[in-house]
């Protein structure tokens, strides 16, 4: 006859996508706050993009630059750069309009905010 012993999990919440992920796969920061290895990489990539490094697509809906350029022919590809929820994200142009609406406060009586998105 086998037993069967119940396993507890535990997971550790990341502060910036919210999921949870074993304690080892994750950053404790100064701020307390919890960093997953994929948020940390972005954040680190969407600084190498600061510093002149290619895209690699959007953080957030996840479309590859290449994806990007191939669907918007002759039309020049976007991409920006914003502190969002305490770190570095990259983000296309469709994300970033849905992320500026929901956060006017920033962005409201800003040159980027009235003239890219219409805010006034």
């Amino acid at each position: 006859m086998t037993t069967l012993t119940p396993h507890i999990v535990m997971g550790v919440q990341c502060s910036y996508c919210s999921r949870h992920y074993p304690a080892p796969l994750v950053h404790r920061m100064k701020s307390n706050q919890v960093i997953c290895e994929n948020c940390l990489d972005w954040h680190n990539h969407a600084l190498e993009f600061l510093g002149g490094a290619p895209p690699r697509g959007c953080q957030e809906c996840g479309e590859t630059f290449e994806h990007l350029r191939e669907s918007t022919v002759g039309v020049e590809v976007k991409m920006y750069v914003v502190a969002r929820d305490g770190i570095y994200q990259v983000l296309c142009a469709k994300c970033i309009r849905d992320y500026v609406a929901k956060r006017p406060d920033l962005y409201k009586g800003t040159q980027f905010g009235h003239q890219t998105l219409k805010l006034t």
